[in-house]
């Protein structure tokens, strides 16, 4: 009779093992699939902002509540995907060079353009959106890439340096005086 009890015993405890097991493995599956909506979630609020760049005359309507909309949508980005130094300041530049060239279009475009004249003035502005779109795309599609970030944020630093000075502009300043952020 002991035998037998012991033997049940056995069987029972190598059932639960194995339930136990599954369960885990079902529950880090799930709990994998739910990071990965997460992610997907924070991914698609910024390629909505960006998309909703694309195609925009900021003559016909304001346009910082657009790139307000995009700011928002890269801090959700870039508090969700925290091993990836250096994504917070390349999106800061390219939003800053978003602003820059809206304010370019703003001011190049007249009431009396033409429809090629008007596309003309738009152009920079509407490949910014598109490449920034896609080198998004690029990212989520192979992951991460620190070099390639901060390459794509020196670009986009020295194009809002190009465009302000070839305009007469100030450079927007990056910090206020008397502020400052804590350290990371």
């Amino acid at each position: 009779m002991e035998v037998i009890a012991l033997i049940v015993s056995a069987l029972s405890l190598a059932v639960a093992a194995v339930g136990t097991t599954l369960a885990n493995r079902r529950a880090n599956e799930a709990l994998a699939e739910s990071r990965k909506a997460a992610a997907s979630a924070l991914w698609s609020g910024v390629q909505e902002a960006v998309q909703r760049l694309v195609g925009f005359d900021p003559t016909t309507e304001p346009v910082g509540e657009r790139l307000a909309n995009l700011r928002i949508a890269m801090i959700a980005l870039v508090d969700g995907l925290p091993d990836w130094a250096g994504l917070d300041t390349w999106l800061e530049a390219e939003r800053a060079l978003g602003a820059v060239l809206g304010r370019q279009v703003m001011e190049e475009a007249k009431p009396q353009d033409s429809v090629d004249e008007r596309l003309l003035a738009l152009d920079p502005y509407l490949r910014w959106a598109q490449v920034l779109g896609h080198n998004l795309r690029r990212f989520r599609a192979v992951g991460y890439d620190a070099a390639a970030a901060a390459e794509l944020r020196r670009h986009a630093e020295n194009q809002l340096k190009e465009i302000s000075q070839a305009n007469g502009w100030p450079l927007p300043p990056t910090t206020i005086p008397g502020l400052k952020a804590l350290d990371d």
